[in-house]
């Protein structure tokens, strides 16, 4: 059963800014998803094309939720995991995240 939680609806890009704004130096998207899965929140999967995508662990169930989303074009739709701004002081804990 998992809890519920308000105002899932950051991606990991938009984390990224804001953790930048923090610390007033650049965080990607990538170190972000990077420290959601070494800290088990999301796991890395590759699909038969050689794409990776993420999965939402039960742990990570606790900040964020996955979503069937479109692109504006709608010619690709997909899952995503957005997360809750609970997640970047979840982040903020972890000493290593800035030299990811």
């Amino acid at each position: 059963m998992t809890e519920n939680i308000a105002n899932v609806d950051l991606t990991p890009t938009e984390i990224a800014l804001r953790l930048s704004e923090s610390v007033n130096s650049r965080v990607s998207n990538r170190q972000v998803n990077q420290l959601l899965e070494q800290l088990g929140l999301q796991k890395k999967l590759k699909s038969r094309k050689g794409k990776s995508k993420w999965q939402l662990t039960e742990k990570g169930q606790k900040y964020g939720r996955v979503y069937l989303v479109t692109n504006t074009n709608g010619n690709w739709s997909g899952n995503q995991i957005k997360w809750s701004q609970e997640v970047i002081n979840r982040l903020q804990k972890e000493p290593h995240w800035l030299t990811a």
